[in-house]
């Protein structure tokens, strides 16, 4: 399977979270396929051709007059339960004599969605890219997950009702399948060796936390929530809170983007007492960085919030608006802001540096058609007075 790496994994990899080896141990140990071949290894007779095929092509036994034997060799992999996971794992597509490359596709457009499942809809999509899609395609691709399942590889979950409407608008079919795919935790450190093998990219979380905050920034944003809060967590526990305080806001005061902002404020969450310590003196020092520093002493109930002023407010918001927008979440916050609340006001007044960028955001995506307009009003005026 390594063969097709290169070609399928030429995209960077996202960073992935590896669970301890104890752990990744008992998930091997609990895989239904890996017992069968044992048994089989072992001598126990089965009526099952797919477990005799798998245990030869993975080098546990060997044709001798008919008959297989084990292989002497090989025979600490019994005894191994997590490298005998990894052998069968990496010889699934000659097991079952699948096309070639295709369990490797598979994987990596599943490690690639880190820990969002992947509906099956949309993954045969994928997997028909440049083919001509037919029911063999399809077949193939069916047995090559139910391996993966049975392996212990992949985990399959249904999507609510809204999940399902959206896959349908996404595929173009009024009844898709509901189910949902992902990972499990030893497939994702299987599939981590084999790239780093391969002397390909493939981050871990937490290897890169002696790297500075601004070393670390551009991976981030990059990254959905899940990893964003794992990656910032171990760059604190590789400090003591007090060290972890003094360079967030260090970074804090020199962030030159409204991402590296919220970063150094989230990491300053993680450090207790020192980071809202930290925070009220960026607070006190004014400006952008000051009012983003304020909006979040408030939202900790830090300070009372009768002496945040307004500008701090309008600025503030204005700030973390703008970071949700480079994260991609922005769209999302439009639809759940209370109908009363008038976010063209707010972005307009703040004088902030991405104002208008946003506002063009407001007056493209607002489900309401009246604040949509208003911000497409408010952005025509900022062009045209230069005051963008």
């Amino acid at each position: 399977m390594s063969e097709t790496w290169e070609q399928d994994a030429s995209a960077e990899m996202p960073p992935v979270f590896l669970r301890p080896e104890a752990e990744l141990r008992q998930a091997a140990e609990r895989s239904p396929l890996l017992g069968e071949v044992l048994g089989y290894v072992a001598g126990a007779a089965g009526d099952d051709p797919l477990i005799a095929r798998w245990a030869e092509v993975a080098g546990l036994v060997r044709d001798v007059d008919g008959k297989h034997v084990p292989v002497e060799e090989n025979a600490t992999l019994v005894d191994d339960p997590l490298r005998l996971w990894e052998r069968l794992y990496s010889t699934i597509g000659e097991a079952e004599r699948l096309p070639f490359g295709l369990v490797a596709t598979i994987t990596l457009t599943l490690y690639r969605s880190g820990p969002v499942a992947v509906p099956v809809e949309l993954l045969f999509e994928a997997l028909e890219l440049g083919q001509t899609a037919d029911e063999s395609t399809r077949y193939t691709s069916t047995v090559a997950l139910d391996l993966l399942e049975r392996l212990g590889a992949i985990e399959k979950g249904t999507a609510d009702p809204a999940g399902l409407a959206l896959i349908a608008e996404i595929a173009g079919k009024p009844d898709p399948s509901p189910l949902l795919l992902s990972l499990t935790p030893i497939a994702v450190w299987a599939i981590n060796r084999e790239l780093r093998e391969a002397g390909m990219s493939a981050p871990v979380i937490g290897e890169a936390a002696e790297k500075s905050l601004g070393e670390l920034s551009p991976r981030l944003a990059e990254s959905g929530p899940g990893i964003i809060d794992a990656e910032l967590k171990a760059w604190v526990r590789h400090r003591s809170p007090s060290d972890a305080a003094a360079e967030a806001s260090e970074f804090l005061r020199t962030a030159r983007l409204p991402v590296e902002r919220l970063f150094a404020l989230i990491v300053l969450g993680e450090t207790g007492e020192f980071g809202l310590e930290t925070a009220a003196g960026v607070r006190a020092e004014g400006g952008l960085v000051g009012a983003a520093a304020a909006m979040w002493l408030s939202e900790r109930g830090a300070v009372d919030r009768e002496t945040i002023t307004r500008d701090e407010v309008v600025l503030g918001m204005a700030d973390h608006y703008a970071a949700m927008h480079a994260l991609g979440a922005f769209v999302h916050q439009l639809a759940d802001m209370d109908d009363r609340f008038d976010i063209v006001d707010l972005l307009t007044s703040s004088g902030h540096p991405d104002r208008l960028q946003l506002l063009n955001v407001v007056g493209t995506d607002h489900p309401d058609p009246k604040m949509a307009k208003k911000a497409r009003t408010a952005s025509y005026k900022l062009r045209s007075s230069g005051g963008a």
